[in-house]
């Protein structure tokens, strides 16, 4: 008796098992997969985000630099506002130092940025 290649009797549901099998480990990576990137698209937004509030609140500092005061605007998707207050102290009458505090607010996300640095500023009436 001659026997016929291919699998033998009681292996016949063996293949679609393996199938089965295969087809849910390809899904589950793939599923991983697109997680991953979601994660890692997420990420790449909020640090360009920070980024860009950086160098906005820096400018900001920079283009109010040795003023006493409060100001404010939009731009690139942040509000910011900046307020430089000097110290009471009677013993500086012109200029003296003054705690600047630079914020923005995304209006995409809804994240606040800070910067705080200490400067020598005028005072308001000589700014």
């Amino acid at each position: 008796m001659r026997q016929e290649p291919g699998p033998e009797k009681g292996q016949g549901g063996f293949a679609a098992v393996d199938a089965l099998v295969a087809v849910t480990l390809l899904s589950s990576s793939l599923a991983l997969s697109l997680t991953a990137a979601e994660i890692g698209a997420r990420a790449s937004r909020t640090a360009g985000e920070t980024r860009d509030a950086e160098l906005v609140l820096r400018g900001r500092l920079e283009d109010t630099a040795g003023r006493a005061g409060v100001w404010s605007g939009r731009v690139q998707g942040l509000s910011w506002r900046v307020e430089a207050r000097r110290s009471d102290d009677a013993v500086f009458e012109r200029a003296g130092p003054c705690v600047r505090i630079a914020s923005a607010t995304s209006t995409r996300s809804g994240r606040t940025y800070r910067l705080t640095t200490v400067d020598t500023c005028l005072s308001e009436a000589d700014g």
